[in-house]
């Protein structure tokens, strides 16, 4: 049933992707050979239909997709901005994915701008039993391998941006000297806090929790992705 629901709701975010492009439901449904009304039905948030196997690939050949195309997942230059929450689906909440990457080595420089490059889907329950807030939580790509093995280089990161004091022996993105890490913090004496990585071969560092020099915490790392 869980995998039923991602398709249908990759499939109903595949579809409102095109209404956005075209502009308008109608010239969506005229293409596709069927009714606005139809669509309707799907894209809307108490919308009671799904996208069938039948209408899914009469809208891959319309848009000159290959087969199965709307059942993938997005790929990066595919941008969703125009979702608001809960609109993916009522299950599924889209998180923004931003053009911004947490080195896990010597740091990564930090942009001015983070501009959202896409967005991946959580269940709602998931983050409810978890007590994370949708608003303020994002997703960001891992660079290097010093976190390794608990984070890897390429996996992506849900950062909860309302958690910014330091818990212990917890994992944060940090700004420190214009670059992002994304680290492990552990207490010390005094306002001292050890940054850790959980690589044994990257070596650690104590940094003032206070002060010019301390920490500019973005957020705690509360979710890893990674491939198999």
């Amino acid at each position: 049933m869980i995998a039923e629901n991602r398709l249908h709701a990759l499939r109903k975010a595949k579809l409102l992707e095109i209404i956005h492009r075209e502009g308008s439901q109608a010239t969506v449904a005229r293409k596709v050979g069927t009714d606005k009304s139809y669509l309707s039905q799907i894209v809307s948030p108490k919308g009671s239909r799904n996208v069938g196997e039948a209408l899914a690939r009469r809208i891959e050949e319309a848009y000159g997709q290959a087969y199965g195309w709307m059942d993938e997942s997005f790929d990066e230059d595919e941008k969703l901005p125009f979702l608001d929450l809960g609109e993916l689906s009522n299950e599924f909440v889209p998180i923004p994915r931003l053009q911004v990457g947490a080195s896990l080595g010597p740091g990564m420089e930090a942009p001015e701008a983070e501009a959202i490059n896409g967005h991946l889907a959580f269940k709602r329950v998931w983050l409810q039993k978890r007590r994370l807030n949708p608003k303020f939580l994002t997703i960001i790509d891992a660079i290097g391998d010093s976190m390794h093995p608990t984070i890897s280089d390429g996996d992506v990161l849900l950062v909860d941006l309302r958690q910014k004091e330091p818990l212990d022996n917890r994992i944060f993105v940090l700004r420190m000297n214009r670059h992002l890490y994304a680290k492990r913090l552990q207490f010390r004496q005094q306002s001292q806090i050890m940054v850790l990585s959980d690589n044994p071969n990257s070596p650690a560092f104590n940094v003032e929790s206070e002060g010019d020099m301390g920490l500019d915490i973005i957020g705690r790392v509360v979710w890893a992705g990674k491939d198999l």
